[in-house]
C-alpha cells in the first residue's frame, strides 16, 4: 500500500490545541492506518477532530524499525484515537515482498501498545523507586517498558513506554497513562521532528566520529560533534590529544555550531593550548 503524499509544510504545520502524544507502529503497517489514497487517516481527522500524521517512510524513531504516530487533541480523543491505531496494528498483515519480517516477532510485536512520551513523563510514569509503574503492573496484569534515557540521542527529548499483555488490560493501562500525559502540562512534546535527521547524527556523529577515526586518529574524537544531531554546522573534528588541532578537535561541534553559530563546540579546533587546536577558542 502507497502511502498517501502529504506536502512538506503539512509536517511542519503545528497544530492549534490539545495535548501531543505520539506511539510507534512497525514500518509495514503504516499503510494500514494511514489507508488508501489516506482514507483511514483522512476519515479519523473528521470525526474526531484530531490531528494526526504519521512520519515519512524513511523516518523512523532512533533505534527502532519503527515510524511515529503523531496525536494532538483532548484527552477522551487521544484514548480513541491510540485505541484505533493499534486495532490497526493488530489486525494488520506484512505485505507478501516484506522478506525480511520475523513472523513470530512480528505476532509478539501486535500484543505491545509503544507509546513515545517526554523523558520527563517516562520519569513520572514509573515514579518515585518504581512505585507508579509497579502499581499499574499489578492492576493491569501487562508488562511494562521504558527504554533508557542514555540509549537516545542527547538532543532528543522523546522516550519509548511498552506496555504489552491482554487486549483490554492494555486499554485500561495506557488509557491512564494518557490521563497523566493530559495532567502534566509540563511534558509538552514538539510536533514535528525529522526522525530521519535525529538517527544520522547519532550513528554518523558518535559513532563514525569516536569509532572510526579514534581517539587520536585523524580527525579527533568527535569528527563533525558528538551527536552531529544538526548536521554539524561546526565542522570536522582536531587531530587527537597530542597532534594536530586540539585535545578533542571538536568534541562538541555539531551542536556547538547549532546553537552557538561559530562558536566551534565546546573544545573546538584553532590556536594553541593542547597541541595545535585551542582548548576553548
Amino acid at each position: 500500500m502507497e502511502d498517501h503524499k502529504v506536502p512538506e509544510e503539512e509536517y511542519r504545520k503545528e497544530p492549534r490545541s490539545g495535548t501531543i502524544l505520539k506511539m510507534l507502529c512497525p514500518f509495514y503497517s503504516a499503510g494500514a492506518i494511514i489507508g488508501d489514497g489516506g482514507k483511514e487517516i483522512k476519515g479519523i481527522k473528521e470525526s474526531t477532530g484530531i490531528a494526526i500524521q504519521v512520519s515519512k517512510k524513511e523516518s523512523r524513531f532512533p533505534g527502532t524499525d519503527e515510524r511515529v504516530v503523531s496525536l494532538q487533541g483532548e484527552c477522551d480523543v487521544l484514548k480513541t484515537v491510540v485505541k484505533f491505531v493499534h486495532t490497526k496494528i493488530r489486525e494488520d498483515k506484512p505485505p507478501p515482498n516484506a522478506k525480511s519480517i520475523d513472523v513470530a516477532g512480528n505476532e509478539k510485536r501486535k500484543g505491545c501498545l509503544k507509546l513515545v512520551v517526554t523523558n520527563n513523563m517516562t520519569g513520572k510514569i514509573i515514579g518515585k523507586g518504581g512505585e507508579t509503574i509497579k502499581d499499574l503492573k499489578e492492576r493491569y496484569k501487562v508488562e511494562i517498558n521504558t527504554n533508557k534515557k542514555y540509549e537516545a540521542p542527547g538532543d532528543l527529548n522523546e522516550r519509548i513506554v511498552s506496555v504489552e499483555g491482554p487486549d483490554e488490560e492494555i486499554e485500561g493501562c495506557v488509557n491512564e497513562i494518557i490521563d497523566m500525559v493530559c495532567e502534566d502540562k509540563r511534558s509538552t512534546m514538539r510536533w514535528f521532528i525529522d526522525y530521519k535527521e535525529v538517527e544520522y547524527g547519532y550513528n554518523g556523529g558518535y559513532h563514525g566520529g569516536y569509532h572510526d577515526h579514534g581517539y587520536h586518529g585523524n580527525g579527533g574524537y568527535g569528527n563533525g560533534g558528538y551527536d552531529n544531531y544538526h548536521g554539524g554546522r561546526g565542522g570536522g573534528g582536531g587531530g587527537g590529544y597530542d597532534g594536530g588541532r586540539g585535545y578533542n578537535g571538536g568534541y562538541d561541534q555539531g551542536y556547538g555550531g547549532e546553537y552557538q553559530d561559530g562558536y566551534q563546540g565546546y573544545n573546538g579546533g584553532g590556536g594553541g593550548r593542547y597541541g595545535g587546536g585551542g582548548y576553548r577558542r
